[in-house]
């Protein structure tokens, strides 16, 4: 084949190529650098809606979804700040069941009673209210409704030893649904006045007395 035949095929390809002529830059060159950046950037645009879902997966034949997955750990967090704000050392703890034993002094004279006064009444280290819910020989059981001072028992048992039948507070027995207000030092219910049954007078004095 003769170098000028070479030379006529060569520029009739050259015709027919559409990139012919055209100038292609280097990978390395800056404008081809810019290209691949343009390219990359609208790659990572792509909305993330329009990539499918992925399938729920199992694990020993059961489907863990993310959702419920999260749902219980959240019900799981919860039981457990309940758990623990029920176990707080500073919670109130329930009113204690106890019953206070008090007695009535025998053989009490009105004649040697000192005369009632609030300022005596405001020294007394105990002082409750209270109603009769069981009379028996020789005692009284009362329910407290509340307390003044000196205790928080529940109950209260007021006894008199030489009793032979009803317990008496300066001459009043103690009757079932009566209610009473009493005071007591060193285990024994104080007289003359400064107990007795429920009055708007005596509850007034009372609450002159333990006032906070």
């Amino acid at each position: 084949m003769s170098a000028s035949y070479d030379e006529e095929l060569l520029a009739r390809l050259s015709q027919a190529d559409p990139a012919a002529g055209v100038v292609v830059d280097p990978v390395t060159s800056p404008q081809a650098r810019q290209l691949l950046e343009r390219t990359m950037q609208t790659l990572d645009q792509t909305s993330p809606s329009t990539a499918p879902s992925p399938a729920p997966r199992r694990l020993g034949g059961v489907v863990r979804r993310p959702a419920l997955l999260a749902a219980a750990a959240g019900l799981v967090l919860v039981l457990g700040i309940g758990a623990a704000l029920s176990d707080r050392p500073d919670a109130p703890a329930p009113r204690p069941g106890t019953t206070l034993a008090l007695q009535v002094a025998g053989g009490l004279s009105m004649s040697s009673c000192l005369p009632f006064d609030v300022a005596v009444l405001a020294q007394m280290p105990v002082a409750l209210a209270g109603t009769v819910t069981e009379v028996e020989a020789g005692q009284v059981t009362l329910q407290v409704d509340r307390w003044y001072r000196g205790g928080d028992a529940m109950r209260v048992t007021v006894s008199q030893p030489d009793a032979a039948s009803s317990v008496a507070l300066d001459g009043v027995s103690f009757e079932q649904g009566k209610r009473f207000l009493l005071t007591a030092t060193e285990g024994t219910v104080n007289g003359c006045g400064f107990s007795g049954p429920y009055s708007d007078e005596l509850a007034a004095s009372y609450e002159q007395a333990f006032a906070r």
